[in-house]
């Protein structure tokens, strides 16, 4: 729950807009009183959408276009503020806007002060409504490849083995193969080519 407090006396309006003007740099802007889109900073973290506004629509409930809100962050670690966006219908409007709630001070239950800036927004530019349908939506319900896609979805596959199971089967097909290669000692090969020598010199004895 927020309370607000008034800053400014109403005989101070008059040097109040003089500054708020310099602080803004009005007199380096091109065409400033065609501005109509403003930044309301230093709004309370906890602070919602509706409290703003229920702040605000008291005077200039149907004298603004569009509201963009963005919540802050209060955490042990790091508090943001609040801040909105909003478009007024004309110049003269954002001038007395200025003038009401620059400077407003939000108190919260525990008694820390908010005190809120308004300024011309960086970018003026408003997000273009699109009443007219897109042509090509709902298309890519049509598209082959899109459609080719579904159906390789849609097909069966079987899943790779674990890692586990591929070196279990490794391990088989290496003990398979070393059952299948007879092992030869270095003394049964000496073994055989001495017999595969005397077979030979025999050999020859027998034909001479």
């Amino acid at each position: 729950m927020f309370r607000s407090l008034r800053q400014y006396p109403d005989h101070f309006r008059f040097d109040f807009l003089i500054a708020w003007f310099f602080r803004l740099g009005i007199s380096h802007m091109k065409g400033p009183l065609d501005r109509t889109k403003v930044m309301v900073r230093h709004l309370p973290p906890m602070i919602s959408e509706a409290a703003f506004l229920e702040q605000i629509d008291t005077v200039f409930k149907e004298r603004y276009t569009l509201v963009k809100f963005c919540p802050g962050k209060n955490s042990q670690q790091r508090q943001s503020y609040s801040r909105a966006y909003l478009d007024f219908k004309r110049p003269e409007d954002v001038i007395e806007f200025a003038e009401f709630f620059d400077g407003h001070v939000f108190v919260n239950e525990k008694g820390t002060q908010f005190k809120t800036i308004v300024e011309y927004a960086p970018s003026q530019r408003i997000p273009k409504h699109w009443p007219k349908k897109d042509g090509r939506e709902g298309t890519i319900f049509k598209d082959p490849e899109y459609l080719e896609f579904l159906e390789l979805l849609a097909k069966p596959f079987e899943n790779l083995p674990s890692a586990e199971i591929q070196l279990e089967r490794r391990e088989a097909e290496r003990a398979g193969a070393v059952k299948d290669t007879p092992i030869v000692m270095p003394l049964m090969d000496f073994v055989r080519q001495k017999r595969a020598a005397k077979g030979v010199s025999h050999r020859y004895l027998m034909e001479n």
